[in-house]
């Protein structure tokens, strides 16, 4: 019997599912677990965190073994990095290389955002990504590139930009205030300092979009948010020529689905909705599962 298991990943979080051919979506088994980038954290670490998440898996979760297994990841858009990922996973999963498929996590958005149907998808999690899907394939991409160099609108890019406003000495004191109460760091030299030394600093930095969220109810928090979408919109389907239906996936989408409406309302987006990151990857096992092909 089939037993299909699926990974929607992120940098911050994973949602794993398990299914048995057959089962309807009430007996689905699902986990979330880290997230995992292996381009931003090392191929060492990537097989210590599956292998720790697959033993997880088989023992404490109690899922049967897979006999395929999917695979939606950040940084896979190159085929030497997906074989690479098809390997490990194959080794980890005990699986024959020819069941275990790896995809790049924008084809996930868009399989799992337009079930049926085209439009542009994009990614507002941990790191930001766009594309349009045809119903079929990707036909055009923009955005991305880490948050070093792009990623404008993700989580990482938020949290980058209020802690480079608080360093200098930018947020307005009552929020300050607000911020200091939520016990988040000791002091602004500690907080910089633990930037540097983070292990996944997209992760960390990504984890001040909850104290940002908090802030939304203040013009300077929700200025700051809108002008990172609208840089977000800007470098990808704002260029593209019209119509320009959008859905949107990923936790920072999901934190500001209003003001996130608003901004593309604005630039002549016709807002579509944010699809959650369980409903995304439950949509993803559902495709693979009535598919029966990669």
């Amino acid at each position: 019997m089939r037993c299909l298991w699926l990974a929607e990943a992120g940098a911050t979080k994973t949602h794993w599912g398990c299914a048995l051919e057959g089962e309807g979506p009430s007996l689905w088994r699902w986990v979330r677990r880290a997230g995992l980038n292996a381009e931003a954290e090392g191929w060492p670490q990537a097989e210590e965190n599956l292998r720790t998440t697959v033993r997880f898996l088989l023992t404490e979760a109690g899922w049967p073994p897979p006999t395929e297994l999917y695979y939606y990841g950040p940084a896979l858009h190159r085929p030497e990095a997906q074989q690479r990922m098809q390997r490990l996973l194959a080794e980890v999963g005990a699986l024959p290389l020819q069941r275990v498929f790896v995809f790049h996590d924008l084809l996930g958005a868009a399989r799992g955002a337009y079930p049926e149907g085209q439009g542009i998808v994009a990614i507002l999690g941990t790191g930001s990504n766009c594309a349009f899907w045809d119903g079929e394939a990707i036909r055009r991409q923009a955005g991305g590139h880490g948050y070093l160099l792009g990623d404008e609108g993700s989580g990482a890019d938020l949290g980058r930009q209020l802690i480079s406003a608080l360093l200098h000495d930018e947020v307005p004191r009552d929020l300050v205030r607000r911020l200091e109460a939520q016990g988040l760091y000791p002091s602004l030299h500690d907080l910089r300092s633990a930037v540097y030394r983070a292990p996944r600093p997209s992760a960390f930095l990504a984890g001040f979009v909850p104290a940002l969220a908090a802030l939304a109810d203040h013009p300077w928090g929700r200025a700051l948010v809108r002008s990172r979408f609208e840089a977000f919109i800007r470098r990808t389907w704002a260029r593209w020529p019209a119509p320009r239906p959008v859905k949107y996936v990923g936790g920072v989408a999901e934190a500001f689905e209003p003001l996130l409406r608003a901004v593309t309302e604005e630039y002549g987006g016709l807002f579509q909705g944010v699809v959650p990151g369980k409903q995304l990857a439950e949509r993803l096992l559902a495709y693979h599962l009535s598919s029966k092909q990669s």
